[in-house]
């Protein structure tokens, strides 16, 4: 079975994760699959998979990506199945389609979007539902919505859970030092990991922590990528306790987590919510909201609040800190819970489905 994966890592976040994560998995489990991947980063997957080089120099031309450069590629070799992992399959191939759609966010809270990704996305979800042969998602709460906004969706929709990098895991003491050392991070850290957009309120977040921090010297640290055309309104607030670290390096993930006295992602809508488990996988203690898939993720785990508001937050930051032993419970359950989830058996599972909708 000669599969092609079409890949966009040059921008991070969940997609891009999912993809490399996908491959490698793909590529550890034993069978007649052959893996070439389409992407703009061939260095990103290094010399163990084929990969053919579709360059993108900017957001701007993704749709040609998806469309023109992979629709070509398909059709110069003979491949038997195409997995679209970033929501899009090319309109002109003859190639059976699979496609990831990770979340509904633009059709559940479209005020968070620009006019110009709404429109791209509304226009290429539609039609890619109706071409896939089969769809892959996360969680139950994204297939819900997945029938509720497409009903050509119906009967093709699999649910595949992602999981933590296997490489992701309770790191040194050593690790964790210097990590803190490196960016200066007070004894206690609240922090926040992933893309920086409106959705995932993180002024909310800030209002709450400055709350529950008081006059002590606590820190909040935010990571990740900055959505283009978006800068949370607290990073003006004037308050140094307040910091933006940046996009963080893979090896920098674990002691970051591992340093925080708890992540908070007051999100309002997560398709799966991968950086809570990889939090979890790290034993960092996690809090959220109760909504969307986050339930499905964190289970007993970690803290869910059952509404946005400053106060529920603040609640939830100070029993965490305020309590080392509830802290460690929650570090505890969070790295068991984290072990149920595993790339070995989402490749396995995503495996299978190609080769259904090759029969």
């Amino acid at each position: 079975m000669k599969i092609a994966v079409g890949a966009v890592t040059g921008t991070i976040g969940g997609p891009s994760t999912f993809a490399l994560q996908l491959v490698r998995g793909m590529l550890e489990t034993p069978g007649d699959h052959q893996v070439t991947v389409l992407t703009d980063r061939p260095e990103a997957f290094g010399a163990a998979v084929e990969t053919i080089h579709l360059p993108l120099s900017s957001a701007w031309q993704q749709p040609l990506w998806d469309h023109l450069s992979v629709g070509r590629a398909l059709r110069r070799r003979g491949f038997d199945v195409y997995h679209g992992t970033k929501g899009v399959l090319p309109r002109w191939s003859s190639v059976p389609g699979v496609v990831s759609i990770h979340d509904l966010a633009v059709n559940v809270m479209p005020e968070t979007f620009s006019r110009a990704q709404r429109l791209h996305l509304l226009t290429e979800t539609p039609a890619t539902v109706r071409r896939a042969s089969a769809i892959i998602t996360g969680s139950r709460s994204t297939a819900r919505d997945l029938e509720r906004f497409y009903p050509a969706a119906v009967g093709k929709i699999e649910i595949v859970p992602y999981a933590p990098a296997r490489e992701l895991g309770p790191p040194s003491e050593a690790a964790v030092a210097d990590f803190k050392r490196r960016y200066e991070l007070s004894p206690v850290t609240i922090g926040y990991l992933g893309t920086l957009q409106p959705r995932k309120n993180i002024d909310l977040l800030a209002e709450a922590f400055r709350s529950a921090a008081g006059d002590r010297p606590w820190q909040l640290a935010l990571a990740g990528r900055m959505r283009p055309g978006y800068r949370p309104e607290c990073l003006s607030w004037g308050d140094s306790r307040i910091r933006y670290l940046g996009e963080l390096e893979d090896e920098d993930v674990s002691p970051y987590l591992a340093a925080l006295a708890c992540m908070v992602s007051p999100s309002a809508y997560e398709g799966f919510g991968l950086t809570f488990i990889e939090a979890m996988a790290v034993g960092c203690p996690v809090i959220g909201l109760a909504n969307s898939s986050v339930p499905e993720v964190v289970g007993d785990a970690g803290v869910l609040v059952g509404t946005a508001e400053r106060g529920a937050l603040v609640h939830a930051i100070e029993k965490v800190v305020g309590d080392m032993g509830y802290a460690a419970e929650l570090s505890r359950r969070g790295v068991e819970r984290a072990a149920l989830f595993s790339w070995k058996q989402t490749a396995a599972s995503t495996l299978e489905i190609y080769r259904r909708v090759v029969r």
